[in-house]
């Protein structure tokens, strides 16, 4: 995983963490906590979605480019 990808994923760690912290000790009834903590696992269940879209063209863009590469180098040993 490169930086990027374990910076998001703290990002997201730390978000859900401040996220229950701050609903657990939030003076709201226990159903409006639950639809907040429920809207909130919502909210980083899309974000996550989001980044292993993100992640998934990343390693096809990669695929593609090493296949080309590949192909590259193999037409130059055919040729010698």
């Amino acid at each position: 995983m490169d930086n990027s990808g374990k910076t998001l994923v703290a990002f997201l760690l730390g978000a859900i963490a401040g996220t229950m912290a701050g609903l657990l000790v939030a003076p709201n009834s226990g159903q409006k906590t639950r639809k907040r903590l429920n809207k909130s696992a919502n909210d980083v269940l899309y974000d996550l979605e989001d980044a292993w879209e993100e992640s998934a063209e990343r390693i096809k863009d990669l695929a593609d480019s090493a296949v080309d590469e590949l192909e590259k180098y193999s037409k130059k040993l055919m040729q010698k």
